[in-house]
């Protein structure tokens, strides 16, 4: 039997009767998970490496969307590792594997060019902003430059990828400019920018780049 604390509840993810198991006042996946999750398109039989995974639901979406061969979720917070380890056991999934670790340094673990997908759904916030932290660590974590900066993502999933690799990621319009700096910094050249308008504020960016892919990007409203 699998646990179910008092404080997390089972969500169902609404593809091949997956169900995800989250907090009930912490930290939650959001609408820009699932459309990152569905963006991810590579061939099957290949390896996948989510970074900054938190509840797992963009690995384990884009695992079975893809059929992915492995699938690794890489995730710092213990907690969120945890919940993560127990949704695979209530799915009975085996071909996804949980890394409770740093994402600093995470290549020398997995192996540089381990991987033929990196995906990652980063904090959007740099540290330091006016922005107010949520008094929730695990939430101000997820949403805050706390423990890993965009570049250290960036330079991680350049060692992870294989030569051709891809690299799928969202952010905030504002963080754009930061982040193809840091993807040609790394040879990740960006190739798809896809934007999501919102009415709420800043708006949406998802993007594909490719290891050491050749210039020219395409964009388009989504």
């Amino acid at each position: 039997m699998i646990e179910i604390k008092s404080n997390e509840r089972l969500d169902d993810l609404q593809f091949n009767n997956l169900q995800i198991i989250q907090e009930i006042d912490g930290y939650c996946f959001t609408s820009d998970s699932i459309a990152l999750a569905n963006y991810v398109k590579v061939m099957r039989g290949e390896v996948l490496i989510d970074l900054c995974s938190g509840s797992g639901v963009i690995g384990i979406l884009a695992h079975y969307k893809s059929r992915f061969k492995k699938t690794y979720l890489v995730e710092l917070q213990e907690n969120l590792a945890d919940m993560s380890r127990r949704t695979l056991e209530y799915n009975k999934i085996t071909d996804i594997e949980v890394i409770n670790s740093p994402l600093q340094g995470i290549s020398q673990k997995l192996g540089t060019g381990k991987a033929d997908c990196v995906v990652c759904n980063p904090p959007y916030k740099k540290c330091g902003t006016a922005t107010k932290l949520n008094e929730n660590q695990s939430i101000a974590i997820a949403k805050h430059e706390l423990t890993v900066t965009l570049e250290e993502i960036v330079k991680e999933a350049s060692r992870l990828l294989k030569f051709g690799g891809v690299f799928y990621t969202i952010n905030k319009e504002e963080r754009l400019a930061d982040l193809i700096v840091n993807l040609r910094k790394y040879g990740i050249e960006p190739k798809e920018l896809k934007i999501r308008r919102s009415d709420k504020g800043a708006n949406i960016i998802m993007l594909k780049a490719k290891k050491g892919g050749k210039s020219g990007m395409t964009i388009s409203l989504v």
